[in-house]
C-alpha cells in the first residue's frame, strides 16, 4: 500500500470516528461501543493493507465480523458478554508480552 492510500484510509477513519462523535450525541447509549468496535475493525483492516499481520489482530477482526451488530441494541446483554471476551483476548495477549 502507498503512502497516498495509507493517508486516504487514515483520514476517513479519522472522519469515521469525528462524525461518529457527533452522532452518537442523538444516537441510543449502545451504539457508542459498537461504532467502537467498527473503527477497530477498520483500524485493523487498515494495518493489513499497509503489510501488518499478527495473529491477534486477526482473530479480533474475525470475531468482530462474526458478531452480528446490526442486532444492536436488542441483543445488547449479548454484546457486552462480546465484547468481554474480546477484553479477555486482548489484556492476555498484553500480559503474555
Amino acid at each position: 500500500m502507498g503512502s497516498d492510500q495509507v493517508e486516504s484510509g487514515l483520514i476517513t477513519l479519522i472522519c469515521f470516528l469525528a462524525v461518529s462523535a457527533r452522532g452518537l450525541m442523538d444516537e441510543p447509549k449502545i451504539y457508542g461501543p459498537m461504532r467502537l468496535m467498527e473503527a477497530t475493525q477498520r483500524l485493523i483492516a487498515l494495518a493489513e493493507d499497509c503489510g501488518i499481520r499478527h495473529e491477534l489482530l486477526a482473530e479480533v477482526a474475525e470475531r468482530i465480523e462474526t458478531f452480528p451488530l446490526d442486532a444492536l441494541p436488542e441483543g445488547e446483554e449479548e454484546f457486552i458478554r462480546f465484547t468481554d471476551d474480546l477484553v479477555d483476548l486482548l489484556a492476555t495477549w498484553v500480559r503474555q508480552s
